[in-house]
């Protein structure tokens, strides 16, 4: 138990890896503002727990989305979550309420950014609202860059 416990590290330790040079460019280039390779790597490490353990079921993550008809960076690319059945692609994502069927993924990421927009202009321009309608609202706003 005592060994196990002197293995522990806190939080906010740090490691050091060796990587490609072509993934550190990738990692990079999925960062966004202040954010740390632990937090780009997190979502796509509880992905692939995903993917594993159900059969059929992966994610895709959508970087982009439109506000008012300009395509704006996500600060924090969202998971959607990609089940495939009967030859259609199910993705969805619950914390930001979209849901797409598509026959394929291109068509579907474009549809999420299109859904995105539409949830944007429904809990930010409209009164009277509900106080969660506001709060949704602004956690739509504060996804994105500005």
């Amino acid at each position: 138990m005592q060994e196990m416990e002197s293995r522990e590290k806190p939080e906010k330790a740090t490691v050091t890896i060796s990587v490609t040079p072509r993934v550190k460019e990738t990692l990079c280039s999925l960062k966004r503002g202040n954010e740390s390779y632990s937090e780009i790597l997190e979502p796509i490490l509880y992905t692939v727990a995903v993917s594993e353990s159900d059969e059929g079921i992966g994610a895709v993550f959508l970087k982009s989305v439109y506000v008012n008809d300009d395509l704006k960076k996500l600060k924090k690319p969202i998971p959607l979550k990609v089940i495939i059945e009967d030859n259609t692609l199910i993705l969805s994502n619950s914390e930001f309420k979209i849901l797409v069927t598509c026959i394929d993924i291109i068509e579907g990421l474009e549809e999420a950014r299109l859904q995105f927009a539409d949830l944007i202009d429904i809990y930010t321009d409209h009164q009277p609202m509900t106080e969660g309608a506001v709060t949704f609202g602004k956690k739509l706003m504060d996804a994105v860059w500005a």
